[in-house]
């Protein structure tokens, strides 16, 4: 009785063990963005003016124990067709798509997570216009992550930051995100993110574009 007492107690205990230094998480949310804005490529032009879309968004993470090699995150934001003027009395269909990989190590694990990494996001635009054409470019980032998830509670505030500037040209998007765990690993979330993309002369492109908006999703954690 009491050997298989201790069995089961170092069988829990190593299980909890285990998922401390091991997770895995997946969200789905989504996505109601608008853009506003300018993205000249080329000799196309074509101007925005808060046009609404619906979307979503996916991402994955794996967390491990391994020292010196980086935690991983893949977020992906798919196709999402926005219309614009092209200052000629015609209408210019541009679509964006991106897929960030994001290697990153867990500075702090308690109530507060810091993260700190590089992602790299590839960002894909076509244009289908008075002209058809497409960029596509990979884009090395600063990453931050940030949560703060209060004992005994069941909301938690999380929120990351990827940024690049040079030379009067910057890239951010920003995500700040309240959930509410629900069962299991399983939890509610609510949140809005913000893009900003600003290009002068650099890979055919002059842009100030802005990408904005709310979303709500679910997420799993193991």
């Amino acid at each position: 009785m009491f050997r298989s007492a201790l069995l089961a107690l170092c069988l829990i205990s190593a299980s909890a063990y285990a998922a401390t230094i091991l997770g895995f998480g997946a969200e789905a949310d989504y996505y109601a963005p608008s853009v506003s804005g300018d993205f000249d490529y080329k000799t196309t032009r074509t101007h925005f003016s808060n046009d609404d879309q619906s979307s979503y968004q996916v991402g994955l993470f794996l967390e491990h124990p391994l020292p010196f090699i980086p935690n991983v995150r893949i977020d992906f934001t798919p196709k999402t067709t926005f219309s614009g003027s092209d200052g000629i009395g015609g209408v210019n269909k541009v679509s964006f798509e991106q897929t960030d990989i994001t290697p990153y190590y867990e500075i702090l694990d308690n109530v507060v997570d810091l993260d700190l990494g590089i992602s790299l996001k590839m960002f894909d635009a076509r244009i289908d216009g008075n002209i058809d054409d497409r960029v596509n470019q990979v884009i090395p980032m600063g990453y931050v992550g940030v949560a703060l998830t209060p004992p005994l509670s069941p909301l938690g505030v999380e929120g990351s930051v990827k940024y690049i500037g040079y030379d009067g040209d910057s890239l951010s998007d920003a995500r700040i995100k309240v959930l509410w765990k629900a069962v299991a690993g399983l939890a509610v979330q609510a949140g809005y993110r913000y893009e900003s993309l600003k290009i002068s002369d650099r890979f055919d492109t002059n842009t100030n574009l802005t990408f904005k908006g709310p979303f709500v999703g679910l997420s799993y954690r193991f």
